[in-house]
């Protein structure tokens, strides 16, 4: 069986969305099924990869999954939280909150939290005890942040919290310059060892923020973009983050360091928001539907 993941990488995209196809392709290599990743707008995309296969999983927000001169496997998947209504065999819509009704036209929809695609941890990230004092407080804000808000946020709370470690991770299409007192983190293979070792986080809406939880992290949210705001409602929702502002952000750790309760309650509602299951899950989807597609061949 042989899955191709075909999703937006780069400036204005980030890296979200290999995270989420790395997260899927993770399990289903263990299951011996043949993974090509191949990353939209950074090279021609060769036809084959996209037709060959058995399944075609398309992670963007540029290209439709419907599009038949575009993906035309025999499964044609797509991950979509912008309720685009695309006319797959199936829609993943991996954000906390979302609901498979805003997705018709799938043949078969996977909306929710259950479905978060978050790359498994490895053995050796040991998440830090939350009950401890907060000495360090991690701010990411997307690998693509041109603008510098996790720059802002950072300054922010150094001014409020100066003996406490701020580290801010700079990713490679965001803005370069870190300010004074803090602590530049590049993390090319990914966050968790850094997420781990946070007494607190403040993420955008995006894949840093469901890891976040799935290590129990207390989490100060950030909605930088449209299709942030449903996951970081959901959560909010279920108790699991505090939700601010890139202004109200500083205030908000503040807050968080001072009330060890209040970051107890915020990583347990965390963990159980996001449990790391669903990668398997959506797997599991894709290996049904494949099977009924080759018996009605």
């Amino acid at each position: 069986m042989r899955f191709v993941f075909a999703f937006d990488e780069g400036p204005g995209a980030g890296l979200g969305h290999r995270r989420r196809m790395e997260a899927l392709a993770a399990v289903a290599t263990r299951r011996d099924i043949e993974c090509v990743l191949v990353a939209l707008g950074s090279r021609e995309v060769p036809t084959g990869d996209l037709r060959a296969a058995d399944v075609v999983i398309v992670d963007s927000y540029h290209e439709r999954a419907d599009d038949r001169a575009f993906a035309a496997a025999g499964v044609v998947a797509a991950v979509d939280d912008l309720a685009r209504d695309l006319a797959v065999d199936l829609v993943v819509d991996p954000s906390p909150g979302a609901l498979g009704a805003a997705h018709r036209r799938a043949r078969r929809v996977l909306a929710g939290s259950s479905y978060a695609l978050v790359p498994p941890l490895e053995a050796r990230v040991i998440a830090a005890e939350v009950s401890e004092p907060v000495d360090r407080v991690l701010v990411t804000t997307g690998a693509a942040d041109a603008g510098g808000i996790g720059a802002r946020v950072a300054t922010a709370i150094v001014a409020a919290l100066p003996d406490v470690e701020v580290r801010l991770v700079v990713g490679p299409w965001g803005a370069p310059d870190v300010p004074a007192g803090v602590v530049p983190v590049h993390a090319p293979e990914g966050l968790a060892p850094e997420l781990a070792a946070a007494g607190i986080v403040v993420t955008a809406g995006g894949v840093a923020l469901l890891e976040a939880c799935l290590l129990g992290r207390p989490i100060v949210a950030l909605a930088l973009a449209g299709n942030q705001r449903q996951a970081v409602a959901g959560l909010e929702r279920e108790s699991a983050v505090e939700v601010a502002t890139p202004e109200t952000a500083a205030e908000a750790v503040v807050a968080l360091v001072k009330d060890e309760y209040r970051r107890l309650a915020l990583a347990r509602a965390a963990r159980v928001a996001i449990n790391g299951e669903g990668a398997g899950l959506v797997v599991d989807m894709l290996e049904q539907l494949t099977s009924r597609a080759s018996a009605t061949r």
